[in-house]
């Protein structure tokens, strides 16, 4: 399984998400354009230390 955010506009529920995603071993891909950037400290402080654990890709857009 895998989980993909589709333009994604809140920081704190796609950290939440990947956190989950973290926890449950599950493949993560976020489809820009971002509502935030990576470093945002929302995003961060919500992904907590899970955010390192996550098989994150990041796509550029949908096609």
């Amino acid at each position: 399984m895998q989980i993909a955010l589709f333009q994604p506009d809140i920081p704190q529920n796609t950290g939440t998400i990947l956190r989950l995603c973290a926890c449950l071993d599950v493949a993560a891909h976020i489809i820009e354009p971002a509502g935030f950037a990576t470093s945002d400290r929302q995003f961060r402080r919500a992904g907590m230390d899970y955010l390192d654990e996550v098989r994150l890709t990041r796509h550029d857009s949908w096609n």
